[in-house]
């Protein structure tokens, strides 16, 4: 007990002294980004979703008729509305553009004349941390690159390295020191919050900002035709929108919402056969959870699965409940285990999956380079039998 006393009181008083030497000493613990985490079973109608109507009352419905209808008819929109509302969309994309910046990336590879090729695109400051900008972009332009540079606004090219790269989805986290830039030019940047995607539903209005017109620091602007909820995608279910903005698919658009707040980005690989006149967005709050390990450095981990729920019809037919496999991606730590389309994935790890929404969070939660049991169920000629599979993880 005295013991215990004694090292007690001299831990208290040498902690000051020794936080303060750690810290001089460049040995202070850095802090790590994180982004709020969104549920769309949580959206309610009145934040989003389609609302019930039928649920009110019929008199509150033939109310709400009357006065609308009586105020379209005595309301004429002229010029100066139509004006005064393009003003306003112009001015949160002007906004936006503060956090829009251009990554350059210089390669081994050169063009006929023997000069250096360089990739360029348009990226989005998404975080600050420890002194550091840190930009969301496409993986195409800093990819096998041998020296980064962003440009900002006011032409001051910084270097930069990369966090990490998603090569699942073709995106990638840069970082850059924020102390380079000249104070006035920092004070400029501003960082893009990342908005709840779910709440996003057809007829909204959203902005292009970033490279729309196939130019830095262009902007548009459009409604969102459609939203297609529970997409397939690797290791995950998402929504895409599609929205009558231009987009350039060489420079990069990041949509945001009135608000400012960014809600996708534009990718020629989410785009649907049937909406081929649309542009087409990965929703970024299904992303939030990968994009917080990329932003930290850290790689996401990779099964390389497509599948979907085993619904109650599907259950009734005698199916297992979990997720059904349609697809185990070629050269996947899936497909290189054994697991095959078809095969109904019904544990991970320890946890017991009964949708897709338990396995994305499981691989979320996991580490690149472990190994993790998967069990599926798979069906013979006397049913369904129960197979463990070992899965080493890869980073996406």
């Amino acid at each position: 007990a005295a013991f215990g006393g004694v090292a007690a009181v001299s831990f208290a008083a040498v902690k000051p002294f020794a936080d303060r030497c750690f810290q001089e000493n460049g040995m202070q613990e850095t802090s790590s980004v994180e982004f709020s985490k969104d549920d769309p079973d949580s959206v309610s109608p009145s934040d989003g979703a389609d609302a019930d109507m039928t649920a009110q009352p019929e008199q509150m419905e033939q109310e709400i008729d009357e006065a609308v209808s009586e105020a379209l008819s005595s309301y004429q929109f002229s010029a100066d509305n139509f004006n005064s509302m393009t003003s306003v969309l112009r001015g949160i994309g002007e906004q936006g553009d503060k956090s829009i910046v251009t990554v350059s990336s210089g390669k081994q590879d050169t063009d006929i004349f023997g000069n250096p090729v360089e990739n360029t695109g348009d990226c989005a400051v998404i975080a600050e941390s420890d002194g550091e900008f840190l930009i969301f972009t496409y993986a195409d332009a800093v990819r096998a690159a041998d020296s980064i540079n962003v440009r900002f606004s006011d032409g001051t090219k910084i270097a930069g390295t990369v966090r990490q790269i998603d090569e699942v989805l073709g995106m990638a986290v840069v970082a850059v020191p924020s102390g380079n830039l000249p104070e006035e030019e920092r004070k400029k940047v501003q960082v893009l919050s990342l908005a709840n995607s779910y709440t996003v539903k057809a007829g909204d209005v959203l902005v292009g900002i970033g490279g729309p017109s196939g130019q830095v620091h262009s902007l548009s602007f459009g409604t969102v035709s459609y939203v297609a909820r529970n997409v397939q995608i690797t290791d995950g279910l998402t929504r895409i929108l599609y929205a009558d903005i231009s987009s350039n698919s060489q420079t990069g658009t990041f949509l945001i919402n009135t608000a400012g707040e960014m809600v996708g980005w534009t990718s020629e690989s989410c785009r649907s056969e049937s909406c081929t006149d649309r542009t087409a967005a990965y929703t970024i709050s299904s992303y939030k959870p990968i994009l917080e390990r990329l932003t930290n450095g850290a790689s996401a981990a990779y099964l390389g699965i497509l599948g979907q729920d085993v619904s109650r019809a599907m259950q009734g037919s005698g199916i297992p409940a979990g997720v059904y496999v349609t697809e185990a991606v070629s050269g996947s730590p899936a497909y290189d285990a054994g697991i095959q389309p078809g095969d109904i994935i019904v544990k991970f790890g320890t946890k017991e999956i009964g949708s897709f929404k338990d396995l994305q969070a499981q691989i979320e939660n996991s580490a690149s380079g472990v190994s993790v049991s998967v069990n599926v169920m798979r069906k013979g000629r006397d049913g369904y039998t129960e197979i463990p599979f070992l899965v080493s993880l890869r980073a996406r």
